[in-house]
């Protein structure tokens, strides 16, 4: 499968943009708007990864703010602060199996080994385990209460009946189990490795390149390469990479 650069985020001379960050200003320079990318305690510039801004008042604005605007010239010209969009969830905590006749046993503090071992024993076979929360994260300051919120171990089956593994699970497992077959389009843990293996290897240059805007990669069904903005010249540099397992993940986006 290939990926036409015509599908990309790209983002040309003279399109709106959109993104939400932080806005540093120094004396003498003109203000930069900031992507959310990690900055380490030997970093001399706070704001390596950004974008000059023109056309808004830096002082004042919130942390984070939302800017849209004119991609010109390498630079956002800003015409409008926009409310900052919802925080999504940093993990998924869903529980897609119905709730049992008996409900979920409560309590979180199952050993897992077992559980993890046969899973990643089998790795074609399955998807990473996750941990689910039936009535939500433990929020309670009690202890003792925290201690008996339900966690379900939520186990996706990428090839074999669900069924028949569950009871291969259930004498390795004492607390909650959720088995459900995977997404047709997801990938066992081998696949995801087989994934790691290539893509790791071909964005290395890139990701060593400072031009190249990179700031994070994180590896699932697909590489997701965090970056400051995707403009055609720098999309056509990538297309060396196999862009059918990555997902470029641009900061400064088409709005």
């Amino acid at each position: 499968m290939s990926v036409a650069l015509g599908d990309l985020p790209l983002l040309h001379d003279g399109d709106q943009a959109v993104a939400t960050g932080t806005v540093h200003t120094e004396p003498g320079r003109p203000p930069r708007f900031c992507a959310p990318a990690p900055v380490l305690g030997t970093d001399t510039n706070p704001c390596r990864f950004g974008v000059p801004i023109t056309g808004i008042d830096p002082e004042g604005l919130p942390t984070p703010v939302t800017l849209r605007g004119t991609w010109r010239g390498n630079t956002l010209e800003v015409s409008t602060r926009e409310p900052n969009p919802p925080t999504a969830p940093d993990t998924d905590i869903s529980v897609p199996c119905p709730t049992p006749t008996a409900g979920w046993k409560p309590g979180n503090d199952a050993d897992t080994k077992q559980l993890h071992d046969y899973v990643h024993s089998h790795p074609e076979d399955f998807r990473p385990l996750r941990v689910g929360w039936p009535n939500g994260f433990p929020t309670t300051t009690t202890t003792e209460a925290a201690a008996r919120v339900p966690q379900v171990m939520v186990v996706e089956v990428a090839h074999g009946d669900p069924a028949d593994v569950r009871k291969a699970l259930e004498p390795l497992y004492q607390g909650n189990l959720c088995v459900i077959p995977a997404a047709a389009d997801s990938l066992s843990i081998a696949d995801q490795q087989h994934v790691r293996d290539v893509t790791e290897k071909a964005i290395e240059p890139f990701m060593a390149d400072p031009t190249t805007g990179i700031y994070a990669t994180t590896t699932a069904d697909k590489l997701t390469v965090d970056l400051v903005v995707l403009t055609p010249d720098l999309a056509a540099r990538f297309t060396t990479l196999p862009l059918a397992l990555i997902t470029l993940h641009p900061w400064l986006h088409p709005a």
